[in-house]
């Protein structure tokens, strides 16, 4: 043990009547005879009287410093003293002691030692930092002065230990999938000409209805981007992690045919992308009008004059604080991102006054008409709803059965706005969220996973969807007790005549403030179904008549468990609905469904997300780093905060 004090009482000299050099580092307890005080830690120490030998294990057991100098005093007392007469002994000062202790280098195994090895590793993986890093003058310096007892290692040590990181890591992630049952998987494919990565994301629910979110793997993609060589990689990697074809519960994927043809190839549910389709919808939308298109120019070139001129920059921030506008930069838009265009709309319409002062006092240009500026606040009008819609859908908690819901009163609000001469831009957008998706509101998946979703529930599905979304709740649920082995029915089955009388509580509408665009207020003010009543009378007796003594109990038990949770009302869209199945306790079954169905993500998003943060490792400083290697670092980087935080 080294010194825990910066300095303590002490004799300058070995008290007298004491032979022993132990001394030097003891005194006596006032009051305790047989009792002597360490220096350096201020333990007493039991001794005989006369004896020092437990003094001495003290310090041999608990300071090794000490206990060397202790060695050396012992030696030097043993020398033939010399002509001049013996000299005082002079006891060394604890300053000194701790100046010593702390200048000696810990070994590499010392655990200190290993633990800072591993914050540095940890650095380089978090950071994205080369492995060069640790040659730097700077970080030798930092670590210098903060530990001066650690050795730095070199850039190979530490690239080494990546490899056994990658490893304990792996085996933390292996543990979590053992335990999991259903998931929901995330792919996308990243090239920037030298190197072609493909990642996989899984997506499950505990059984404590806790989501988990984990990266498999980003790996090398060195074949033709075929559907065929993507289901080959995608079956391989199941294989890799023990996960059975028949636990991917739904696909995640672009809209690419290669994609869509690898899900087939393996027959696994797959579903495109919401986010994209969000794109597409407004995108497609925004091309097919002239009008608007010409309002996007001049939005351009307004935002170039002042991004290339750090005199127009400073007049226009000058004007902003004469006029009382914020102080805002301009926004250029980015054309594989539909939100830069609504960004730049926006503070073009913010700043609007800021840019007619500027012409006539500064340089004349181009600036929007009245009416195009009319066009353009309608045009942002429209759009926001796409944008809520989008961070909606792109969040780490979001699951695919907000997508019907959200498509719905994303079609109503649209209905409501005020689009006055850009009633064209509105009718696109309306007619795209329709067609791209439509495949959603036929999807078992999406169907299923709605209905338990305590949020939605049955409010959101219309008259013509009822009967279908019925059958597809029964299929489900016969499935599930399938997979967890417990009785079914063939077909659907019959349930008690007493269920048939339950209906939706409904809370009363109310009216709604005006209030800053959030989809938690939509879904507040939106027209929601009040008849439930029938749908679930007809849930309650789905299909074909058993006798009774063959009926599933199982079956009998789940319905009764559906009908009772499907008549409650629902939560507001704010609410978790993990929360609501953790406190509610369902049953085995139950819980299976809500499990499988509610833990896909809506988006392939997870997936991208990862391939901005290889674009940070796979940079100029670190282009030689192999595929194998980036794979490891980005693997660790996703998870590892997961399971070391």
């Amino acid at each position: 043990h080294s010194f825990a004090m910066a300095s303590v009482d002490k004799p300058t000299q070995q008290p007298r009547g004491r032979g022993s050099a132990v001394w030097l580092y003891f005194k006596d307890v006032e009051g305790k005879e047989n009792s002597a005080a360490c220096l350096a830690c201020k333990k007493e120490v039991l001794r005989n009287t006369g004896s020092t030998g437990s003094m001495r294990r003290h310090i041999e057991s608990c300071h090794p410093i000490q206990f060397k100098e202790l060695l050396n005093t012992e030696a030097d007392r043993a020398k033939p003293k010399c002509k001049d007469g013996p000299q005082p002994l002079k006891q060394q000062k604890l300053s000194t002691m701790f100046a010593q202790a702390n200048a000696q280098e810990w070994s590499d195994s010392h655990p200190r030692s290993v633990a800072i090895d591993r914050k540095i590793l940890r650095f380089i993986v978090l950071d994205s930092q080369p492995f060069s890093v640790v040659e730097g003058e700077g970080f030798r310096d930092l670590l210098k002065e903060a530990c001066p007892q650690y050795r730095l290692k070199s850039t190979r040590f530490y690239h080494d230990k990546l490899e056994t990181l990658y490893e304990e890591i792996k085996l933390q992630v292996q543990d979590e999938i053992d335990r999991l049952r259903d998931f929901g998987f995330t792919c996308d494919l990243w090239s920037d000409g030298q190197l072609a990565l493909m990642s996989f994301t899984i997506h499950s629910i505990t059984p404590d209805f806790e989501r988990k979110q984990l990266l498999l793997c980003v790996k090398p993609f060195t074949d033709a981007h075929t559907g065929l060589n993507i289901s080959a990689v995608f079956s391989t990697t199941l294989g890799e992690w023990g996960i059975g074809l028949e636990q991917v519960s739904l696909l995640l994927r672009d809209g690419a045919s290669n994609m869509k043809l690898a899900g087939e190839l393996l027959k696994v549910p797959s579903a495109h992308c919401a986010a994209h389709k969000l794109n597409l919808v407004v995108k497609d939308s925004i091309s097919g009008h002239r009008g608007l298109k010409t309002i996007l120019d001049k939005a351009r070139s307004i935002v170039g004059h002042f991004h290339h001129s750090v005199t127009a920059q400073a007049n226009l921030k000058t004007l902003q604080l004469q006029l009382k506008l914020p102080t805002h930069s301009l926004v250029q838009d980015v054309d594989t991102r539909w939100n830069s265009t609504l960004a730049m709309l926006r503070r073009i319409n913010e700043q609007e006054e800021a840019f007619s002062v500027y012409r006539t006092r500064h340089r004349p240009i181009e600036i929007l008409t009245d009416n195009e500026s009319d066009v353009s606040k309608k045009a942002v009008k429209l759009l926001e709803i796409f944008e809520v819609f989008t961070l909606e859908v792109s969040r780490e908690t979001a699951s695919i059965s907000c997508i019907l819901p959200m498509v719905k009163v994303s079609l109503e609000h649209l209905q409501q706005v005020d689009c006055f001469g850009i009633t064209y831009l509105r009718d696109d957008l309306v007619k795209g969220l329709t067609q791209r998706f439509s495949d959603e509101k036929k999807s078992h998946h999406h169907i299923v996973a709605t209905m338990l979703d305590p949020r939605f529930r049955l409010d959101f599905f219309d008259e013509e969807q009822r009967n279908f979304a019925k059958a597809e709740l029964v299929k489900a649920m016969n499935e599930i007790l399938r997979e967890t082995s417990l009785p079914t029915v063939d077909g659907d089955t019959a349930i008690d005549e007493d269920l048939s009388d339950v209906s939706i509580e409904t809370e009363p509408q109310t009216e709604s403030q005006p209030q800053q665009l959030s989809m938690s207020a939509l879904f507040e003010k939106s027209s929601t179904s009040s008849a439930a009543a029938a749908t679930l009378r007809d849930l309650s007796r789905a299909g074909t008549l058993l006798p009774v003594s063959n009926r599933g109990n199982a079956m009998d038990k789940l319905a009764r468990e559906m009908a009772a949770y499907l008549s409650e009302p629902r939560l507001p869209f704010e609410e978790d609905p993990m929360k609501f199945w953790r406190d509610k306790t369902p049953s085995t079954a139950m819980s299976a469904l809500v499990r499988k169905f509610l833990g896909p993500p809506p988006t392939s998003v997870p997936s991208e997300r990862i391939f901005s943060n290889v674009g940070n490792i796979y940079e100029p400083k670190r282009r030689r780093l192999l595929g194998k290697t980036v794979e490891k670092l980005v693997f660790i980087n996703y998870n590892v905060r997961k399971f070391d935080p």
